[in-house]
């Protein structure tokens, strides 16, 4: 296979993990700051695991996470254990925001943008869409609310 096609799918899985910056609507204050949250979330589930991660960023009480095929989980430690808990991450999980709206109070808001998912030992990966909602909690810390993802249907 010639080189450069073979570069073209390495182009296309690096073009889904990155976008450029995300759109923002709303109050740009509070957009800004939703994309460093989800940006550092992100960052942290890379490094530390997904449930570690998962665990931090969503709220303690109120946080709702759907996925994996099962009921959703609520509230930070029923996540961290919907994610895994303490055992050890099969895959790597990255995503982005592509646009971020916040409320105009700056206390609120929703970030939708794009994930990809690696296994650690080798196979190909997928990827899909999310959407997280952000709310300011007591102490001002920008903490998950609902987080929703699904997969990009399979290719054609």
């Amino acid at each position: 296979m010639h080189k450069t096609l073979m570069l073209i799918p390495l182009a296309l899985v690096s073009l889904s993990v990155y976008a450029g910056p995300p759109r923002l609507h709303g109050n740009l204050s509070a957009a800004r700051a939703i994309v460093r949250a989800d940006t550092a979330f992100a960052v942290q589930a890379k490094r530390d695991g997904t449930a570690k991660a998962f665990r931090k960023w969503m709220d303690a009480n109120d946080g709702v996470a759907y996925g994996g095929g099962s009921k959703p989980a609520i509230g930070g430690d029923a996540i961290y254990k919907m994610m895994g808990g303490d055992a050890p991450d099969n895959n790597v999980l990255a995503w982005h925001p592509v646009e971020v709206f916040a409320a105009k109070a700056g206390d609120m808001g929703v970030s939708r943008g794009r994930w990809t998912l690696t296994p650690k030992a080798g196979g190909k990966p997928i990827a899909g869409s999310y959407v997280t909602v952000w709310r300011k909690d007591a102490k001002g810390a920008w903490k998950g609310l609902v987080d929703i993802g699904n997969t990009d249907p399979p290719a054609r």
